[in-house]
């Protein structure tokens, strides 16, 4: 989906496990080796992300994050802002709690299968989403393919987690992620085989992360000639984060 870049602040809105957002109540896995599990995790922070344009915005920047505030306020939502409606890149969370690497995470409009948050929002004021990839704006092409998404958190966590749309069948889209946790000797991966529609995918490590690499795939059971996996491409509407202070067994 094609969108206008617009100058402005992108407002990620972040919100805490738990809050109004008809979750299922899951508690964290037991045992300390790394682990995959497909729910948004609880007792930590969830990420949506919203734009701001200052054109078309009726009061002030600051006005509208203080109407903001207080609308996502029911759910437990609090903003944080980045720079533009598509393509923005890099993209960073709660005070440098979670930073997406550059040219790998991007804004984007809105997919097909993820739905937006149940609220009235101003005008000037839109959620959106955000992608593996580039998209195509005006003369300047997007990715053809998907990147690796490396994300830093400025402490441990212990959990982190993603709601995709891997695409749909007969559409670009992924076939499983790939989380590779730590550095160097340290690294642990796991991978997670992704339905197609939408789907939490995360990882827990309870002693403690603070890099991750987030690797799209494609089916490897399929010649790449007979496939749409192969575009690796994903799109994510939330990004829940346990830091490991918060993280109960």
């Amino acid at each position: 989906m094609n969108t206008t870049k617009k100058s402005g602040l992108l407002l990620l809105a972040l919100s805490f496990s738990g809050a109004a957002l008809a979750l299922p109540s899951v508690l964290p896995l037991p045992g300390a080796a790394p682990q995959l599990f497909p729910y948004q995790p609880v007792g930590g922070s969830t990420y949506a992300l919203f734009f701001l344009n200052n054109k078309t915005i009726k009061s002030s920047p600051g006005q509208e994050l203080a109407t903001l505030k207080t609308q996502l306020l029911p759910s437990g939502l609090s903003p944080c802002l980045v720079s533009a409606d598509v393509n923005a890149t890099p993209i960073n969370c709660g005070n440098g709690l979670v930073s997406f690497g550059a040219n790998e995470q991007y804004s984007y409009g809105r997919p097909i299968n993820l739905q937006k948050l149940p609220l009235s929002l101003n005008k000037g004021v839109k959620q959106v989403y955000a992608a593996n990839f580039r998209s195509p704006v005006g003369l300047i092409p997007g990715d053809k393919q998907g990147k690796v998404v490396d994300v830093h958190f400025n402490q441990p966590v212990a959990q982190f987690a993603m709601n995709f749309d891997s695409g749909q069948v007969g559409a670009p889209s992924i076939y499983a992620v790939k989380f590779v946790v730590g550095t160097g000797l340290n690294q642990v991966a796991l991978t997670q085989v992704l339905q197609p529609g939408t789907q939490w995918a995360g990882v827990q490590v309870p002693a403690g992360f603070t890099d991750l690499a987030v690797i799209p795939m494609s089916d490897p059971r399929i010649p790449a000639t007979n496939q749409t996996t192969t575009a690796r491409a994903f799109v994510g509407d939330q990004f829940s984060v346990v830091t490991k202070a918060k993280f109960v067994q």
